[in-house]
């Protein structure tokens, strides 16, 4: 094979980060697209704006909820650290790679929250790596938290590939790192990456 190490984004790519949504939420699409806001997601990735900022409160405002956003957002990201849910196929491709290559996740989110959705989902002991963009203060599309991850694995741009579902973080992610890519689209059986893993 090619590369010495494939990084996995996490959400929409190894776990179903919308149906643990759903779960966290009952499923009220008011709530929905209040924690898919802007707002609310860049909270999630990057710890900004923080719940008590003006623009926290509009946000909360804009969707009618009439909450404490510091008292909701603890209580989502505890229901959504819950819901580990393995998207088709993800155990066999991580347990195909596990021999052969280094295996590390590169997710925009938080330790407290992606951890336990790890170890719910049954994959937590593929990754001894994992670099979380809250806990290191870098969140794709910025290229050096894949940097980062690759100077911890000790592995090249040339010997690294990145599996992502984001046209919008990871991938220009990936670009700019000068890192091989692949667009998860829901298959792992996908041709094109059977043929990059070879």
């Amino acid at each position: 094979m090619k590369y010495k190490a494939v990084l996995f984004d996490l959400d929409g790519t190894l776990l179903d980060y919308r149906s643990a949504q759903r779960k966290a939420t009952d499923n009220s699409k008011k709530l929905l697209d209040l924690v898919n806001s802007p707002e609310v997601q860049n909270y999630e990735s990057r710890g900004i704006p923080s719940p008590d900022s003006p623009e926290m409160k509009q946000a909360f405002n804009s969707s009618g909820i009439q909450q404490n956003p510091t008292e909701f957002l603890n209580s989502y990201f505890k229901k959504l650290s819950e819901h580990g849910i393995l998207m088709e196929g993800a155990k066999e491709i991580l347990e195909s790679l596990r021999n052969k290559v280094k295996l590390a996740v590169v997710s925009n989110g938080s330790s407290d929250i992606q951890n336990p959705r790890l170890n719910k989902a049954g994959i937590a002991h593929y990754f001894p790596n994992r670099f979380f963009s809250r806990d290191i203060g870098i969140a794709k599309p910025d290229p050096e938290i894949l940097r980062i991850a690759m100077k911890k694995l000790g592995v090249t741009e040339n010997e690294t590939l990145f599996i992502g579902d984001s046209t919008t973080s990871d991938q220009p992610a990936a670009k700019a790192a000068g890192i091989d890519f692949f667009l998860f689209r829901g298959d792992f059986k996908n041709p094109q990456l059977q043929a990059m893993l070879k």
